[in-house]
Parts: structure tokens; sequence; C-alpha cells
């Protein structure tokens, strides 16, 4: 999938998510169409999309997106993107290849599964430190594919 002149890939860690919130908004529009969109979970996709196919891709270089040694110095090459104050989208992009890739957001069960309920970057750290997702640049496109079956060029 390409966007704004770059290739963007997706990690499992973010698939899995993403399609999830894909059949609650479709179950939504099915049964309830008249509370989408004040629904949070259709509020959560919809800027999950918007961020990943337009915000992003425009510039994932962006100041807005840097964290500086919030994961530590070893991990400073990270983004993350702020969804309100308690989402955060967790991103790697490299300007060589012009290739975003999508690794995380947390969500609910996550946080619950382990980490702090205000602290995703701790959760995230963690997860790094474990190899999923891997660090190394090259392993982590070994790991992701280029179209999640939600998003449509």
């Amino acid at each position: 999938m390409h966007r704004h002149g770059w290739t963007l890939l997706f990690h499992d860690g973010f698939v899995s998510l993403i399609e999830k919130l894909a059949k609650s908004v479709s179950r939504i529009k099915q049964k309830r169409p008249h509370e989408l969109s004040s629904n949070a979970t259709y509020k959560l996709y919809a800027a999950l999309s918007h961020l990943v196919m337009d915000v992003i891709p425009q510039d994932p270089n962006s100041d807005r997106f840097r964290q500086g040694n919030t994961l530590g110095t070893e991990h400073r090459h990270w983004r993350r993107a702020k969804i309100g104050r308690r989402f955060r989208l967790f991103f790697r992009f490299d300007s060589r290849s012009k290739i975003i890739v999508f690794v995380w957001v947390n969500d609910t069960h996550s946080l619950r599964s382990g980490g702090s309920k205000s602290d995703p970057y701790a959760l995230f750290t963690k997860m790094l430190e474990q190899g999923n997702p891997p660090d190394d640049w090259d392993t982590l496109l070994e790991l992701c594919r280029p179209n999640p079956s939600i998003f449509q060029e």
C-alpha cells in the first residue's frame, strides 16, 4: 500500500487491533447505524485510519511524532502518534527506502494484561525488550505485511 510517496507496512500487533475495531464498527453500522458517529470504537477506528492513511505519511519525521527518550535512548528511532489523551500509535520509518511500519496501539486489553493503565510507553518498552516487535529494522520488515484486510487503496 502506498500513501503520499511512502510504502505502508503493518506488524501483527497493529493489524490485530485494527481488524477487531473494523469488525466492531461493521456490527454497529448494521445494528445501530444512528449511533455510529457518537460511538467510541468508531471514533478510535476513524482516528487511526486518518493517522495511518493521511497524517503520518505526509511527514513521519514531524516533531509531533518524536518522543525523545521516553522509551530510552536506545529506542529514539521509534515514533508515536497521540490519539486523544488515552491512545498511542507506535511506528517506525526509513527515509531512504520510504517505508513506514505501523506496529502497535495501546488498547484496553493490552493495558489490563500487564501494563499500567496510564503508561503505554512502559508497556511498549517492555514489548521491545522482549523482542515483539523486534527493534532491528530488517527483522521488523520481515514480520510485516503490506495490506491489512480492512484497508483498501
